[in-house]
């Protein structure tokens, strides 16, 4: 290939990448949930409705996800697993993006199982899960009918726990540890009459992690390329030698 050809291929090369990672753009947050279905009168499910949030339920705040589920032991069932549940079934949602474009869900009443208009023969639980990057505190905010518990890095960082009202939320929390984080949300209904939940991250950005080169670099490049072919082409009209 002559020298004027491989001018001319770099400047080609350099203007689609430049415009066409310009308007490329950044990936965007999202949330994805697995969703069950709790058999009416299953363990863990009925009882007394407290009408406040109940910590402790799946241990103490920092405590760690056992097996990917949370502690089980005083909750008397683990709602999120066919396997390691009793009269747990998939929900006909089966696992969906619930947010494409943010750490936000809002199901602020009547959130019932696929097809079903209430919970009066059976109950949904929802196993969501997302990747976040931090570089300064965020702030996460819960409130649910019935139980709720958002874990960080297989952390419990909230406690929701408890047969009551979404009215009775939300907690909240600021977390501080920068970098890249995973996060596994839970929530159970368990008690009939209603169900509901809401849950935002403000401040949560993109995951870091990927090994791709960022637009913003690759724009540069191209915006290079395109530089160095145009000074190749101009050089060879002007007669000089190219060393």
């Amino acid at each position: 290939m002559t020298l004027k050809r491989r001018g001319a291929v770099m400047v080609g090369l350099g203007l689609m990448l430049t415009v066409g990672l310009a308007v490329t753009p950044a990936q965007a947050l999202s949330i994805s949930g697995t969703y069950t279905d709790i058999a009416f009168g299953s363990a863990g499910t009925g009882g007394a409705i407290v009408d406040a949030v109940q910590p402790g339920l799946v241990g103490g705040l920092g405590s760690s996800l056992v097996n990917g589920f949370p502690s089980t032991g005083t909750l008397g069932n683990n709602f999120w697993s066919i396997a390691q549940g009793t009269g747990i079934s998939a929900d006909g949602f089966g696992t969906r993006v619930d947010n494409a474009s943010g750490l936000t869900l809002n199901f602020p009443t009547n959130f019932f199982a696929s097809g079903q208009t209430d919970d009066a023969t059976k109950y949904l639980a929802v196993h969501w899960t997302a990747a976040f990057s931090n570089t300064t505190t965020v702030n996460f905010s819960l409130a649910a009918d019935d139980h709720a518990f958002l874990y960080v890095d297989g952390k419990l960082v909230l406690d929701d726990g408890g047969i009551k009202g979404i009215s009775f939320g939300p907690v909240a929390t600021a977390f501080s540890v920068t970098g890249n984080h995973t996060l596994d949300l839970f929530f159970a209904d368990v008690h009939a009459v209603q169900s509901a939940l809401t849950f935002s991250c403000a401040g949560c950005v993109d995951d870091s992690t990927s090994t791709a080169p960022e637009p913003a670099t690759l724009v540069l490049f191209g915006t290079t390329l395109v530089g160095l072919g145009a000074v190749i082409r101009r050089q060879l009209k002007g007669g000089k030698k190219i060393a």
